[in-house]
């Protein structure tokens, strides 16, 4: 970078204190403070909201010699321009009695870094040849001087102190670790001896603060009383004491006779504090010198900052009164510099410029340098090495101390200065500048890093939403153009992002009589700059285009009426009406729209002049008079807009002005501050170069989150395919909301949608950032960004589909080898209907058939085995899931309500069917102990709350058990099965059955047996052709025969086959009854007793009988009894 400056040079004209300039330096750098804002003046001859620097110097100057103390004070940040008014008001008031704007009036500048009580006073007494001698702090010993103020404090207590008892102020005074009066002091002493002794300090500190005394009092009383009494009276009792030691003594009276001395020669002193801090412990008697107005005959012009006037002025003041109020009743004059944001009132744009070309241009003249290479002065609009644009956005983005504070001195020495004096360029040197509020670039993060920072600092905003650069700042800068630009063009025009610097687009008349047939020249400008190619309409005419100077000529109906002349360029356009051959008022905004509560300058011209003095009204009410130049400034309000009125000689004119929302120029609808969206929107350019610090990487990932979750349920497992509602998937429901990974500094743990850093990533990733900061979560209004749709939809659909694929390689792991999950869907849905109803046929229809237990006949798992068996266990803890496979099939094989996913269906079905007994025993290998808890079973994403783990368990676990079982645990079938087989055989048929069964009731029921009222019941239901299903019932002996032989769901459909057959086939019963009638009839036996009855019975006709019978039926029976 080609340099003609001497760092000799700088250090001379920017310096942090305007003293610090010679006179001269100080004239040639000095712009303007024409507006200070005057909550009231005295005397002044308007009450206009804003006063100049001309006017408040000659409200000073209007007091006599023996007019007692006049007070106005200047209150304003540090650096907004106090310390430059007041060394002006210096010059032109004068130190001597020559040397200012009248030969009476002398000017007594204390200025902020004249911190020694000795420089003040010598500052005082000069002009009169006072002697006063003053000793100085810096002499003292901390330690002696803490000791000799506690003493004394202890021996005067009683009376400076009438509200403490003697005992109080022993505990005031006594020596304590660290919190003791003698050690605070000890320690502010250094403090103040360092304060004073150095340039740089803001403010001098007290010797005892408000924090300080509250820790006093909360040792001393044990609580923290007396700030509004205590406090006060013993930080003057330590000023007093400190200010008396140094021989300044009763200060009061003697700046009451330096007043004498003044009056006696015929002078008024002008008493210029910059910042009332600078006098240190002698400030409240300052205060109360000066506010007595009376006691004096001064001038002060009395500077704090606003920060001070908050904490401080009520205990340095002393007074019981409102503090504004008795400043007020006293003070010819209450001005501020800053805004309550800290923006000096006076830098406005254009102000801001001209500020900085002053200095740098001084600054180039006087130094020795010169240079082999021709600066294109022009490009740089003669503010080399900066440009326009430079500063604007440098002062703009101003922050100290975290707050924005934009202020003279810190755009002169801390952008200016160390741009200058830097070994880099400013465009490299000016970021990670602790003093500016960093903001993304206006272009393509795919450019160069040095393009990238030329435009964000230097880029003039075009009409059509581009950014130029002129060629000759890049090639000065030895920055080489891509050719990736739109063409080899001066200036070089690089493509906006849609949301680059806000464009002020107006149309303005600056020359001509508005009257019939006269001919009046507008312009249009663009952020300040003229706008060429302009199309220029009168109300409905085109009339031609503006020049390179952005005018344009428009010549004027010869009739009187009222026209409107429209500039439109690109998107925008701006209107100014005109009052043809009468008298017109137009009232002009800038910006034209702003955002709310920006500053709005409004300028009023009548008949084309600009004019002082109008009353100047928003949405009703006055806010503002117009001043030399025809503006006021107001604060923009109440979106969507605002009315601006005004009148002169009863010529009336009404504005309306749009007012946008916050952020209303970004291509979303935001509620966050301007400011605020600009830090996210840099801090997101800084990781995406970089990878490294994003603090708030949460916007990028919340607007991921809603893009992903706008167009697809990302984090839902099922039919990709499918349109149905209301069905099941599995989800990966870790948090909720589809987790996004922003690498390397906002990372989740599990699965989740990575954002990795690269510039690559820029045209995906700045709509989703957009959608983050929108109030309304939406994507880039397309009217204000060009978004490129199929490339965001593109990338939400292969994130999706990438996350989906990780949630299913993830599933299948845990189960066996080659399994998909929709082969484990049919596999548990099986197995459940199987131990259910023991149905064994896997047919398609099972896969969608909701689980229900056997409930016309006893289950044979609650029937048939012990609470404590672990087959049992394992089925109830199968059925407690036992809606989870039904719910799965209709989210993987259903495309809606009643269409199924036929390919899909039919792949894992045929799978299965074709290896089923291999899946059953695979089953027992399901493992899903590495798979995390976030996989759940439900409808939507909130409501899937079953775990896949405890299904993949209990799935598993219901295999295992499955294949344990054995021929033991079909005992009881056998047993019956074995009992049915002594005498049933597969010739019998009905009547043959029913003839051997009655036969047999016939020969036992002669007998005296218990049974027979069940017997009886059996030949009743032999009886009944509709109960007897032989063939039904040989069939099921001659399948629950194999059961021994059977294993896994075949062994559990015989069980149940088992049950059911027991439940509905009477022929169990049948034979049931056959056996106990023939094993009766064997076993009865006559008891001997040796008698002749014993004899009878048995030898009788009956008993051959029931035995012939009974033979008879056995014969006729068969069975296994042969």
């Amino acid at each position: 970078m080609p340099v003609d400056w001497d760092d000799n040079v700088i250090r001379r004209y920017l310096t942090p204190e305007s003293h610090q300039k010679s006179r001269e330096e100080f004239e040639k750098t000095h712009i303007d403070i024409d507006k200070i804002r005057a909550d009231y003046l005295f005397p002044h001859p308007t009450n206009d909201e804003f006063v100049t620097q001309e006017e408040f110097r000659d409200a000073i100057l209007k007091s006599n010699v023996n007019d007692d103390n006049r007070i106005f004070i200047l209150r304003g940040e540090t650096g907004s321009g106090k310390s430059q008014l007041c060394q002006w008001l210096e010059y032109q008031i004068g130190r001597e009695e020559s040397s200012g704007v009248d030969e009476t009036h002398i000017a007594l500048h204390v200025s902020r870094s004249q911190t020694r009580i000795e420089d003040i006073v010598e500052i005082l007494t000069e002009p009169v040849d006072l002697d006063i001698q003053v000793g100085n702090v810096e002499d003292l010993s901390p330690k002696k001087v803490a000791d000799a103020m506690v003493t004394n404090l202890d021996a005067y207590a009683p009376a400076a102190f009438r509200e403490l008892t003697e005992t109080e102020v022993k505990e005031l005074t006594a020596d304590r670790t660290g919190d003791d009066l003698r050690s605070i002091l000890t320690r502010n002493l250094k403090e103040y001896q360092r304060a004073v002794a150095s340039e740089d300090e803001d403010e001098i500190p007290d010797l005892l603060d408000e924090d300080d005394y509250r820790t006093l009092a909360l040792s001393a009383f044990g609580k923290a009383r007396g700030r509004d009494t205590i406090f006060p009276m013993l930080r003057g009792f330590l000023h007093d004491e400190l200010s008396g030691k140094l021989n300044v003594g009763n200060f009061q009276e003697k700046l009451e006779r330096i007043s004498d001395e003044y009056v006696e020669r015929g002078l008024r002193p002008v008493l210029i504090c910059e910042d009332l801090t600078t006098f240190s412990v002698l400030k409240e008697q300052l205060l109360d010198h000066i506010f007595q107005l009376d006691s004096g005959h001064y001038d002060v012009v009395l500077g704090w900052t606003t920060g001070w006037e908050k904490d401080d002025l009520d205990t340095a003041l002393g007074t019981s009164e409102n503090t504004y109020t008795y400043m007020k009743d006293r003070a010819e004059g209450y001005l501020s510099t800053t805004d309550e944001t800290g923006q000096a009132y006076f830098l406005t744009e254009d102000a801001t410029v001209e500020l900085a070309r002053k200095y740098v241009s001084v600054i180039r003249e006087e130094s020795a340098a010169t240079l082999d290479t021709d600066i294109p002065e022009s490009e740089f609009d003669d503010l080399y090495p900066f440009n326009a644009e430079f500063i604007r956005r440098s002062y703009e983005h101003l922050v100290q101390d975290g707050n924005e504070r934009r202020t003279p001195r810190l755009l002169l020495i801390r952008i200016v200065r160390e741009c200058l004096t830097a070994t880099t360029p400013p465009f490299e040197s000016i970021e990670g500048n602790p003093y500016v509020k960093q903001f993304p670039t206006p272009v393509s993060l795919d450019l160069s890093g040095e393009i990238q920072s030329l435009a964000k600092w230097y880029g003039i905003p075009s009409a059509d939403g581009n950014i130029q650069l002129p060629r000759g700042i890049p090639e000065t800068f030895e920055v080489t153009v891509p050719d990736s630009v739109f063409e080899n063009t001066d200036p070089v025009i690089l493509q906006g992002t849609g949301s680059g610097p806000k464009r002020d687009f107006r149309l303005t008349h600056i020359e001509g009589l508005v009257e019939p047939g006269a001919t009046v020249t507008v312009a249009a400008s663009l952020n300040s700059r003229p706008e060429a190619d302009v199309e220029v309409i009168l109300d409905n005419d085109n009339v031609g285009l503006t020049g390179e100077d952005g005018s344009a000529t428009v010549e004027l109906p010869d009739e009187e009426r009222e026209v409107t002349i429209t500039a439109q360029t690109a998107d925008l356009s701006d209107s100014l009406s005109l009052a043809v051959g009468t008298d017109s008022l137009t009232l002009t905004p800038t910006p034209s729209q702003p955002d709310v509560d920006d500053d709005v300058t409004i300028q009023a011209k009548f008949n084309g002049e600009a004019v002082t003095g109008v009353p100047i009204h928003k949405d009703g009410e006055e806010v503002g008079t117009t001043d030399e130049d025809g503006t006021v400034t107001i604060t923009a309000s109440d979106p969507p807009e605002m009315t601006i009125s005004g009148e002169v000689e009863g010529v009336k004119e009404e504005i309306t002005v749009t007012v946008k929302e916050s952020g209303g120029s970004y291509p979303v609808d935001v509620e966050l501050p301007g400011d605020e969206v600009d830090q996210q929107r840099f801090e997101y350019e800084q990781w995406l170069k970089s990878g490294e610090e994003y603090d708030s990487s949460e916007t990028l990932r919340s607007g991921a989150v809603t893009v992903l979750e706008s167009w697809y349920d990302p984090t839902r497992l099922a039919n990709p395919n499918a349109s149905a509602t209301g069905v099941a998937g599995i989800y990966y429901a870790r948090g909720s909301e589809t987790p996004v990974s922003i690498q390397s500094v906002n990372e989740r743990d599990g699965l989740s949608v990575d954002l990795p850093f690269g510039t690559e990533h820029d045209s995906i990733y700045e709509p989703l950032l957009w959608c983050g900061l929108s109030a309304d979560d939406e994507l880039p209004h397309e009217e204000r960004y060009e978004l490129n749709y199929d490339l965001l939809r593109g990338w939400a659909t292969e994130e999706v589909s990438t996350f989906r694929s990780e949630m299913r390689s993830t599933i299948e792991n845990c189960l066996p080898d080659g399994w998909t999950i929709e082969e484990f869907i049919i596999v548990a849905q099986y197995l459940l209907v199987n131990a259910g109803q023991g149905t064994t046929e896997l047919n398609r229809s099972l896969v969608f058939e909701e689980y229900s237990s056997a409930n016309s006949y006893s289950h044979p798992v609650g029937e048939r085995f012990s609470s404590g068996h672990p087959y049992r266990a394992a089925y109830s803890n199968l059925t407690k899931s036992s809606s989870v496979p039904q719910d799965l099939a209709e989210g993987f094989f259903k495309l809606k309500a009643n269409f199924i996913d036929d390919k899909r269906l039919s792949d894992a079905h045929e799978s299965v069917v074709e290896n089923l007994d291999s899946y059953i025993t695979e089953a027992m290998y399901i493992d899903p102990v590495e798979l995390p808890d976030a996989y759940r079973v439900g409808t939507t994403r909130s409501d899937a709350t079953q775990k896949l783990t405890l299904l993949f368990e209990r799935v598993a676990e219901y295999a295992q058990e499955l294949n344990k079982l054995d021929p033991e645990d079909a005992e009881h079938v056998v047993d019956q099965v074995e009992k049915i087989d002594t005498w049933f055989d597969e010739s019998h048929d009905a009547p043959q059955l029913r003839d051997i069964y009655g036969r047999l009731y016939e020969a036992v029921g002669k007998l005296d047996v218990s049974l027979m009222e069940r017997w009886e019941t059996q030949k009743e239901r032999l009886d009944d052709a509709d109960e007897l299903h032989l063939l039904e019932f040989k069939q099921d002996v001659k399948d629950l025969r194999q059961i021994q032989s059977k294993t896994g769901p075949e062994f559990v459909s015989l069980l149940h086959k088992f049950e059911e057959s027991k439940k509905r086939r009477v022929e169990w019963d049948i034979y049931a009854a056959i056996g106990e009638m023939i094993e009766i009839a064997k076993d009865i036996e006559i008891e001997s007793s040796g008698g002749e009855l014993e004899r009878e019975i048995r030898n009788s006709d009956e008993m051959a009988a029931v035995l012939e019978q009974q033979s008879n039926a056995v014969d006729a029976l068969g069975g296994d009894n042969q």
